[in-house]
């Protein structure tokens, strides 16, 4: 099955904003160098045979006052799901427009100056922008090393922040602890699967960490290679002779031809639409499974969890997929501005393992300093009943 990002227009979707949104959004696509048929669109009545609970999706809703409480049915579907859901409204009364069980969250008058704006929030909540899309490549030099750097390549054109070890890591730094913590922050390794490869004691380790943390795995096989039973964990690729230039795949120098790099490139965004899915719905849904079971009601925006409390107080919570870092906290001071409220509390969630415990400690130690604090998936239960 073939993965791919859900785009979804609901609502009052036979107008002007619609349309200039979407052919704006594949303009944005199209200029950071990915392909159309990476997305898919849908509608309410192509809703029921084409959408997954299991892909990452976005949402528009376009508000009507002749058509207020219109699809709502799938957008009871969408927030059981946690899907992300930006309604747009076009008068001066929001609720009068929108459904109720949305009137929670945070709508955007229609302004046509500020639909890049509006596609920013897709691009963000679908983790398209260039820094949020990281791949890990692992190889052994001996016998893979221009296949590596064909894939480095081809990835960076294809708007990924690779990480390759001859590129990526210090002299100075702890090679095997370097490379358990810059993988817990990528969205699909690759693995190029040579025989020299799979008999390393880090190939099964990678295997193993990357399903710990839902990190979609390929796994790029050389044609004198046979898969192991481990290979049923990840996304396989089986390289025939002549995929290789001049057919020669014996040795580190050897590489392989540009409508093979084409198809690794489009089955690792498949890999990374399921996976970055599954990783932010065990993120976001435990967490929201945490605070049901104490008896508090959380509601997903485009981009964070919100919780009401009294007193006008509001708290968000933006889930990390990945490592936190120090500009993370600082990035998300923008929503206090954006929703003009100083009664926010805002709260970073992310998931600690694998992450270099000294890094876990410069985020506690953080938490004393900023505003913004974070909190470890591991402490959800214990933080939501003393907080």
């Amino acid at each position: 099955m073939t993965y791919k990002y859900q785009l979804i227009f609901l609502g009052d979707i036979n107008n002007n904003a619609c349309n200039t949104i979407k052919v704006r959004f594949f303009d944005k696509i199209h200029s950071i160098g990915l392909r159309d048929n990476m997305f898919e669109i849908i509608y309410n009545e192509t809703f029921e045979r084409k959408y997954s609970n299991k892909q990452p999706s976005f949402v528009f809703y376009f508000g009507n006052l002749n058509h207020s409480e219109k699809d709502i049915d799938i957008l009871k579907v969408l927030l059981d799901n946690g899907d992300a859901i930006l309604p747009i409204y076009f008068g001066d009364n929001f609720e009068a427009e929108v459904p109720k069980i949305i009137h929670v969250m945070n709508g955007r008058q229609y302004i046509a100056d500020h639909i890049e704006k509006y596609i920013n929030y897709a691009f963000e909540s679908m983790r398209l922008l260039r820094e949020n899309r990281k791949l890990f490549i692992s190889y052994r030099r001996t016998d893979s090393s221009a296949v590596a750097n064909q894939l480095f390549d081809a990835f960076v054109r294809n708007n990924y922040d690779v990480f390759l070890d001859t590129y990526s890591i210090n002299p100075a730094k702890n090679f095997q602890e370097e490379l358990h913590h810059r993988m817990t922050d990528c969205d699909v390794l690759i693995q190029l699967y040579t025989n020299d490869f799979k008999n390393s004691k880090w190939c099964n380790e990678e295997i193993i960490s990357a399903n710990q943390k839902q990190i979609g795995v390929v796994e790029i096989i050389w044609p004198d290679c046979t898969p192991d039973i481990h290979n049923l964990l990840c996304e396989p690729i089986q390289l025939t002779q002549k995929m290789f230039m001049n057919e020669d795949f014996h040795n580190g120098s050897c590489c392989i031809t540009e409508e093979c790099i084409e198809n690794i490139v489009n089955a690792v965004e498949s890999v990374r639409a399921r996976n970055l899915a599954a990783r932010q719905d065990n993120l976001v849904g435990e967490f929201v499974e945490e605070a049901r079971k104490q008896g508090r009601q959380l509601i997903q925006e485009y981009r964070y969890l919100v919780e009401t409390l009294k007193d006008d107080i509001i708290r968000l919570f933006i889930p990390a997929i990945g490592i936190p870092q120090s500009y993370d906290c600082f990035d998300s001071l923008r929503f206090r501005k954006l929703l003009d409220n100083e009664k926010i509390e805002l709260f970073l969630i992310y998931d600690d393992l694998r992450i270099r415990k000294k890094w876990v400690e410069h985020l506690e130690w953080l938490n004393e300093s900023l505003e913004v604090k974070t909190i470890k998936k591991k402490d959800f239960e214990l933080w939501l009943k003393n907080n």
